[in-house]
C-alpha cells in the first residue's frame, strides 16, 4: 500500500469512527502538513456522509460491502446475481479481504470525489447583453455579451481557476497564496491581484493589463511565456507572442460604452470600430500605404449607430463607403 492509499485508509477508519488513537495522531500530522490535506479530507467526508448506507456503516461489514458490490455488478450486466462474497471468501484472508473492501471505499470515495468537484463547476454566457459576475473570492468579471465563463462553487485551496471562451475583462482579489488562472484553448494567465482584459478566439489571444503584473504562458509549450505590467498588452498568435505599450482605452471600449480617437490613423480606427460593433471595416488594399496620411479625430458613444459612425468618417476623410461580401470598405472614387 502506497502514501496515497495508506492515508485513504485511515480517513475511511476515522470516518467509520474505527481509527485507534495512534492512527488518529498520524492522520492529525497530515492534515495539519497542508491547507490543501484539510480541504481533501473536507471534500471526502462530504462524500462519505452523502454516499448512502455503504459509506455510512457505522462498523464497516466487508460481508455486506462484498454483496452491495456484487449487486451493482449484476444490475450493470443484466446477469444472474453470484455470491461474488463467498468466492472471495474463499481466495483470500479475512486481512486481505479488509484491506480490499478499503480499497474498494476508496475507489468509491475516488468516483464520489471526482463527481462531487466536477458537478461544482458553473459555466455562464452573457447572452443578450454584457454581464457582471463576483466569483467565489469576491473577484469580479465582467463577461462580453455571447462570451462564456466556467468557475467552481468553491475554488481550490491552493489556485483560483476559470475557463474563458470569448471576452472578459478582470477584477481580481490579491492573494499570493492562492494564484488567479484564467485558462482558454491557447493561454495560461496567471495573477495573484490585479486587473485585466483578456480576449480568446480560436487563432488568438489577447491580454491587456490595466493595473499589477500577468504571467502569460502558451498552454501548448509551458516554456513560451511572457510578463506584462500596467499599460502592456501581449497577443499570442501562432505559438508567437506579440507585445506592445496600449496608449488609448479603445481596448474595453465594449465595456466603458465609448471609443476615443485623437489624430488616430484610419487603420487603427477602423479595427477598433470592427471590434466595437462586432463586424468588419476595413480600408481598401489600395489605401494601405497611405492609411496613416487619414488622421482621425472622433468620439463614439455607447449606443450610437454604425451607420452614423461611418459617415461621420466618410466627412472626416473624403472616402467613399461600400459593402463587399461581408466586409464594410472605405474606398477612393
Amino acid at each position: 500500500m502506497n502514501q496515497k492509499e495508506h492515508i485513504v485508509s485511515l480517513i475511511a477508519k476515522q470516518l467509520q469512527g474505527l481509527a485507534t488513537p495512534q492512527e488518529a495522531d498520524e492522520l492529525q500530522q497530515w492534515l495539519q502538513s497542508d491547507a490543501a490535506c484539510q480541504q481533501e479530507y473536507d471534500d471526502m467526508a462530504l462524500i462519505w456522509q452523502k454516499s448512502g448506507i455503504l459509506l455510512a456503516e457505522p462498523q464497516f461489514n466487508t460481508e455486506i460491502a462484498w454483496v452491495k458490490l456484487d449487486d451493482q455488478i449484476a444490475l450493470l450486466t443484466a446477469r444472474e446475481r453470484k455470491p461474488l462474497h463467498t468466492v472471495i471468501s474463499i481466495f483470500f484472508s479475512p486481512t486481505a479481504k479488509a484491506a480490499a473492501a478499503v480499497l474498494l471505499v476508496a475507489g468509491m470515495a475516488a468516483a464520489g470525489f471526482w463527481w462531487h468537484r466536477n458537478s461544482q463547476w458553473k459555466s455562464f454566457t452573457a447572452v443578450a447583453q454584457n454581464e457582471t459576475l463576483t466569483l467565489p473570492d469576491h473577484s469580479v468579471v465582467v463577461v462580453r455579451k455571447g462570451s462564456t465563463l466556467k468557475y467552481l462553487n468553491q475554488f481550490d485551496s491552493k489556485e483560483r481557476r476559470v475557463e474563458l471562451t470569448g471576452e472578459a475583462f478582470f477584477s481580481v482579489q490579491h492573494n499570493e497564496h492562492q494564484p488567479f488562472l484564467v485558462i482558454t484553448n491557447n493561454s495560461e494567465v496567471k495573477v495573484l491581484g490585479t486587473s485585466f482584459l483578456v480576449r480568446n478566439t480560436k487563432a488568438a489571444d489577447e491580454v491587456v493589463v490595466v493595473t499589477g503584473k500577468v504571467n502569460v504562458t502558451d498552454i501548448k509549450e509551458n516554456d513560451n511565456k511572457v510578463i506584462i505590467t500596467k499599460g502592456q498588452r501581449a497577443v499570442l498568435k501562432q505559438d508567437h507572442f506579440y507585445q506592445d505599450e496600449v496608449a488609448d482605452s479603445n481596448f474595453i471600449a465594449w465595456k466603458t460604452g465609448q471609443l476615443n480617437f485623437t489624430n488616430t490613423a484610419l487603420s487603427q480606427v477602423l479595427q477598433d470600430i470592427s471590434h466595437f460593433y462586432g463586424i468588419s471595416v476595413e480600408i481598401d488594399p489600395s489605401l494601405q500605404a497611405t492609411a496613416p496620411a487619414f488622421p482621425v479625430t472622433l468620439h463614439v458613444k455607447d449606443g450610437q449607430p454604425l451607420e452614423q459612425v461611418l459617415d461621420e468618417l466618410k466627412l472626416i476623410t473624403g472616402l467613399q463607403v461600400k459593402k463587399e461580401n461581408d466586409k464594410t470598405l472605405f474606398y477612393r472614387n
